[in-house]
């Protein structure tokens, strides 16, 4: 990763693959409107026990990902918690496996370098934003039952990312001033 001045040796980026009734689907009949957070759960259940119990990261490195190979070694990384060598199709399953594979093969079409034995894949982050949203109202942006409580943010499923969440947090912060004030705007 790199801190504020961008000058560190690492970068991270994310990669979202999206995720529907068609994978978790057998799991809607037990877990029902929660069969996706199931589904999730399982998968991060799944890493930790092949991580060794520890909050290492499964690794593996692009190239060798993109052919099916255990990577032997891996390059260095700013994770502190450290990597355990995996091949991570064992725990995204063949779903998750073929649409990372596919976009990184048209990434490395169209960036020439971005496809390096350099590169590594860590895994798993199965979280962008909330798969359920608090109801709040428009209007005053508070939860329809709940006074003064105000859901923001991706916690909420009100936004997708750090700007997203920022702008929806700006907005609510605004309403909550306005509820405290005991007026409108």
């Amino acid at each position: 990763m790199s801190n504020s001045l961008r000058n560190l040796a690492h970068a991270n980026a994310g990669m979202v693959v999206t995720i529907d009734a068609h994978n978790y689907g057998p799991l809607a009949d037990k877990f029902k409107h929660f069969a996706g957070l199931e589904f999730q759960k399982q998968m991060e259940q799944r890493a930790f026990l092949a991580g060794g119990k520890t909050q290492a990261a499964l690794a593996q490195v692009l190239t060798d990902f993109l052919e099916d190979r255990i990577s032997l070694t891996l390059p260095a990384t700013s994770y502190i918690p450290g990597m355990v060598s995996y091949p991570l199709k064992e725990i995204l399953g063949h779903y998750i496996t073929d649409a990372l594979k596919q976009a990184f093969q048209i990434f490395g079409r169209k960036m020439k370098g971005y496809v390096t034995k350099e590169a590594k894949l860590l895994a798993v982050e199965s979280r962008t934003s909330s798969p359920v949203r608090i109801p709040r109202t428009t209007d005053t942006r508070m939860h329809q039952q709940i006074e003064g409580l105000f859901p923001a943010g991706d916690g909420a499923s009100y936004a997708g990312g750090i700007v997203s969440s920022a702008m929806d947090g700006e907005v609510t912060a605004d309403a909550v001033c306005v509820y405290l004030r005991g007026g409108s705007k």
